[in-house]
Formats: C-alpha cells, structure tokens, sequence
C-alpha cells in the first residue's frame, strides 16, 4: 500500500519493492493507493490496482488516467472520520488481506498524518495481519494487540531495534539475540529505554506479555548512523 507521505529508498523498500514484483502467483500483491498515494507509486514504478481517498490530493485528470489504465478508484466524501491511509487499510481488509506493508506513511508536510499512521498500525483489526510500516532502511510492526505476542526479526548483526511502548506500559518483555537483552522488564511509555538496540546475530526474537509494543528494525547504514537526534 503507497500513502502519500515521503517515499524514502533504502533496504526496506528494495525488499518489499522486490517481493512485490517477484510475488508468487497463488499470493499476489495487491497494489492498493490512499489519494496522492498512487502518484508516488507510480514513480516507484508501480501500478494501482485500487485507489482510495476524497481527491484532494489526486488531481481529477490523474485519476482518470488511473481508471484508463484499469485501476479501480474509490471517492469518499471529504467530510469523513477516517484519514485516506485508513480508509486504504480497510480496503485491504476487506478484500481479505493477510499482509498490509505501508509506503509512504512518514514524512510529508503535516507531522500529525505521520503519527496518526502509526497509530494506525494498533487496530484492533490489524491483530492477525502482518501490518508494517516501510521507510527506507526501517521498518515498524505493532505486536500485543490481544495480549501475550511475539515476533522475530531477521537482519543484520549491527541493525538497529527499537522497542517502544504504545500503551502506559508494556510488561513481560523478553528479547533473545539483541546486544542489551530485555528478560521479563517492563517498558513504560515516555522513557527511551527500548530505544536503538542492536541485533547481535542475523535475527532476534521478541516476546511481550501485555500491552502494545511498536518494534522497529533499520538496517544499519552509513545515513542511520549519521541520524540521533
């Protein structure tokens, strides 16, 4: 799924660009757009299939193009509850979808439609569906909607992970193949101490057992090294 936000390029993107034009045929990739979204994927070299929003970042001309070359375009009114992010993510939904990887949900001119994407990601919905959020080297994943959840990450050893609570507090936090390893530790919200870990070895696994947690992996880079703010 393409949002309208900033597309970065990096090794993130290149896997998810890759597996989407290497997909196998018994699960394709669904190439869905939010708005303004489709533009920035058709500079990525991909075609929407769907597109989703009001249009107030989609000029009309556009749209029609998109609609001449088959692509299914859904107009929502303006005055709605739901950002055109979200409404994408329900189409995904809707039509079934088990994988949700997110495109340019950062960045952009409005810092405010950067956190409500990520929020995004803690639907109740999203509980069974690989939903990530891809920007350049990085990746973010929300474990822990119904309770006790684990993940595991494959990289790098020197790869960053960062673990930061979504909810008051995350508990029963247990980490296995990362630099500083986390054994049952409660992370609470506002403290960085889940921020900038390490991968020790090519993967990582990470187990909760109560609250949300949003778990981002970057590919360390020359860029990520350069960027702490």
């Amino acid at each position: 799924m393409v949002a309208d936000g900033d597309v970065r390029r990096g090794p993130a993107l290149d896997r998810v660009l890759t597996a989407e034009r290497f997909a196998p045929a018994d699960a394709p990739w669904l190439v869905i757009a939010a708005d303004g979204g489709a533009i920035k994927a058709l500079e990525l070299g991909l075609l929407p299939e769907v597109v989703v929003g009001d249009g107030d970042s989609l000029p009309a001309h556009r749209a029609e193009e998109l609609r001449n070359s088959g692509a299914e375009v859904i107009v929502h009114p303006a005055a709605k509850d739901e950002s055109d992010t979200e409404l994408a993510v329900r189409e995904a939904l809707s039509r079934g979808a088990n994988r949700i990887w997110i495109v340019g949900a950062l960045g952009g001119e409005r810092l405010e439609h950067a956190v409500a994407n990520l929020l995004l990601l803690s639907l109740p919905d999203l509980a069974d569906v690989d939903a990530r959020i891809i920007d350049g080297p990085s990746e973010l994943r929300v474990i822990g909607h119904k309770g006790a959840a684990a993940t595991q990450i494959d990289g790098s050893a020197g790869d960053y992970l960062s673990l930061l609570p979504l909810s008051d507090s995350v508990a029963g936090v247990t980490t296995h193949g990362l630099l500083y390893p986390l054994l049952d530790a409660t992370l609470t919200q506002g403290p960085a101490r889940g921020l900038s870990n390490e991968l020790a070895a090519h993967s990582a696994r990470v187990t909760t057992q109560r609250g949300r947690l949003a778990v981002i992996h970057t590919v360390r880079t020359k860029e990520s090294n350069n960027a702490n703010p």
